[in-house]
């Protein structure tokens, strides 16, 4: 009966801020400014295969998700050249990719040579899963549509909503605020592993609220800033924060926790 109440009222909370609101805090997010900052220095082509590579790197961060994509901004905002050797170097200097980075130079090397179709998102986690060897709907396959999307949209200077049939990617965030809004009783790093669970909530909602789940995970994702470490950097409506806190515990996360590798699910 909790979960139902609790799926209601996000239902409502969502719908009221409604598709435009979302893409309004998608402006905000540190994600699409440092997508936009390498777009201002390379073609549209080549910051789409970037920031395709880093979504597809975007686990197990030696840090917060807002500092790594800083920092993927700053390293990128020159001319490059030769996408798969500058993008290589990149994961070996970074901060925030220090664990499993053998892995993770293997990953771009298989999908390097690849350049995503900004017209038509909708084919792209089928042929990265293929690149890959992995589920279409891992957190990172279906993080990179977002992130491209970002690209598509700063560089044509247009909102575009995303389909509805792509899943929220379940990353650590995404995991912790469904706990913490008594959406799941699976706890959050046990509910990362069992990502699809999370995204079938997901869907509901999104269906009810009439937001496409990739949309929904910017909220999520700007909200855990305020919920679990305490920060209202971009100024998320109070109430919204107010649905994430349901559980008592998640009113008493410190901001110890930020301090501590944030991302931590399967790639």
């Amino acid at each position: 009966m909790g979960e139902d109440l609790q799926l209601k009222r996000v239902v409502e909370l969502l719908r009221a801020l409604g598709v435009r609101g979302v893409l309004r805090l998608e402006r905000q997010d540190p994600q699409y400014h440092a997508v936009c900052r390498v777009l201002q220095h390379n073609g549209e082509e080549t910051a789409a295969r970037l920031a395709m590579l880093n979504a597809l790197v975007s686990y197990r961060l030696s840090g917060k998700g807002e500092e790594h994509w800083g920092y993927f901004g700053r390293y990128f905002s020159r001319r490059v050249y030769d996408v798969c050797a500058e993008f290589l170097r990149y994961v070996e200097t970074s901060p925030y990719l220090r664990l499993g980075v053998e892995a993770r130079k293997r990953r771009v090397q298989k999908a390097c040579g690849y350049l995503p179709d900004l017209e038509d998102l909708g084919n792209v986690p089928d042929r990265l899963a293929a690149l890959l060897g992995a589920d279409r709907n891992q957190k990172t396959l279906v993080f990179t549509i977002k992130i491209l999307n970002y690209v598509y949209m700063c560089s044509r200077g247009v909102d575009r909503p995303l389909p509805f049939d792509i899943p929220i990617p379940v990353d650590y965030r995404v995991a912790h605020l469904t706990w913490c809004a008594g959406l799941i009783d699976i706890p959050p790093h046990e509910a990362m592993r069992r990502y699809r669970e999370v995204q079938e909530v997901w869907n509901t909602i999104s269906r009810e609220a009439g937001i496409p789940p990739l949309h929904i995970d910017t909220v999520l994702w700007l909200a855990g800033r305020a919920v679990l470490y305490g920060e209202n950097i971009h100024n998320i409506p109070t109430e919204i924060i107010s649905a994430f806190q349901w559980r008592q515990e998640c009113r008493r996360l410190s901001k110890r926790r930020g301090e501590t590798s944030e991302e931590r699910s399967a790639s």
